[in-house]
């Protein structure tokens, strides 16, 4: 059976979800670099709408995050 890798598990989880910010990425996939795998993905062709969010920090700080989208999805 074929390793998925983590670019592939990040677009199963846009289209299962709609959306996803690094601390998704993070905690439920196990990829920490979101960005770059988002740049992967554009070069292979896909379109991305970057949304920048305020989301609370685990201290309950407001923090601003990139939410990213397939475009046209």
């Amino acid at each position: 059976m074929p390793k998925i890798s983590q670019s592939e598990r990040i677009l199963q989880f846009i289209k299962e979800k709609g959306s996803i910010t690094r601390l998704q990425a993070a905690n439920e996939i196990g990829a920490f670099e979101l960005s770059a795998r988002i740049v992967e993905l554009e070069r292979e062709g896909y379109l991305f709408l970057k949304e920048p969010i305020k989301v609370k920090n685990r201290y309950g700080d407001t923090v601003r995050v990139m939410r990213y989208s397939l475009f046209g999805e």
